[in-house]
């Protein structure tokens, strides 16, 4: 599920602390605003595979 929560990108060069918002800038500077929370996963994982794998013989 994608947050709704966006934080200010430019926030550590503009503001004292993290400007968060709903919308697409940034309400006090302007900036584009990004997604707040980190991704789910790494996609280059290299053990990703073992560890599905071994939750998949635990559920059985």
């Amino acid at each position: 599920m994608k947050s709704d929560i966006r934080v200010c990108s430019a926030w550590e060069a503009r503001h004292d602390r993290p400007v968060y918002t709903l919308g697409e800038t940034c309400p006090d500077c302007g900036a584009d605003a990004v997604n707040s929370a980190p991704a789910p996963f790494d996609p280059a994982d290299p053990y990703g595979e073992y560890r599905r794998a071994l939750k998949r013989r635990e559920r059985e």
